[in-house]
C-alpha cells in the first residue's frame, strides 16, 4: 500500500517528461513550448525563422508558466480539431 502511494506519483511524473522527450526532443517545458510553438506556424521557412523567436521568448518564462502555455496550446488544438 505504502509502495504504491510513493511509486504512482514517481511514475507518473517519468511518464509526463518521457512522452515530452518522445514528442518534442526536449523535457524541459519551455523548450517543447518552442517546438509546439514553431510546429504550429505555417510553411517551413515561416518556421525556420519562428523557431529562434519561440526559444528566445520562452527563456524569459517560468517552468509554470511555460507548461501552461503548451496546456493551451494543446487544448486549442484540440477544439479546433472538434470544430
Amino acid at each position: 500500500m505504502i509502495r504504491t502511494l510513493i511509486w504512482t506519483p514517481i511514475m507518473l511524473v517519468v511518464g509526463v517528461l518521457a512522452a515530452l522527450y518522445i514528442v518534442y526532443g526536449h523535457a524541459d517545458p519551455c523548450r517543447a513550448l518552442a517546438v509546439e510553438q514553431t510546429r504550429r506556424a505555417s510553411g517551413s521557412v515561416v518556421s525556420r525563422l519562428v523557431e529562434p523567436l519561440t526559444r528566445a521568448s520562452t527563456t524569459q518564462m517560468s517552468s509554470t508558466a511555460c507548461a501552461g502555455g503548451l496546456l493551451r496550446s494543446w487544448r486549442d488544438r484540440i477544439v479546433i480539431g472538434a470544430l
